[in-house]
């Protein structure tokens, strides 16, 4: 008995540690989690390529762009958002309309949602659409470096295939 209440007692704090933490009622961010997000929509357009990280927190936003890191002051509390001076560091890359739309949509930001994994952040004619946790690897989805301004990964030759029937 004490073994079965103990493996259900580990198995929902495992799964407690998949969802975002929240903090109490009366905090500012009680409606929205802080923590790690990927954009994956800019204005009803779905992204084919999620290099866009954020991390928000009570005062302060920060994150990648792909090619750029940025950082800016938020005041506000949700549903309503005032996004401060953004900082970038200011690297140009093939992504840049896509970075241009996401900062464009971030400066006249007045709302900031939170539901069902959705992070939304809207005001202006381009909502910005995120789903809570992380880039599977610091190198990018599915291990590839999403930055195309880096040197490219220096690959071993293939050796062949050898068949067991020979």
């Amino acid at each position: 008995m004490f073994r079965q209440l103990t493996a259900a007692a580990l198995a929902t704090l495992a799964l407690a540690a998949c969802e975002p933490t929240t903090v109490t009622p009366d905090e500012p961010y009680s409606t929205v989690p802080t923590g790690d997000y990927v954009l994956f929509n800019i204005g009803g357009e779905v992204l084919s390529v999620r290099h866009t990280t954020m991390q928000l927190a009570p005062t302060m936003i920060t994150g990648r762009t792909g090619c750029n890191s940025f950082a800016a002051p938020i005041t506000g509390t949700p549903p309503t958002i005032v996004v401060g001076e953004i900082q970038t560091s200011g690297q140009t890359c093939r992504w840049s309309n896509q970075e241009t739309k996401f900062f464009n949509a971030l400066r006249v930001a007045n709302r900031i949602t939170y539901e069902d994994g959705v992070l939304r952040i809207a005001g202006g004619p381009d909502t910005l659409t995120f789903e809570y946790g992380r880039l599977a690897s610091a190198e990018g989805p599915i291990g590839r470096n999403l930055n195309p301004n880096s040197q490219p990964a220096q690959t071993a030759a293939a050796s062949p295939v050898v068949s067991a029937a020979q």
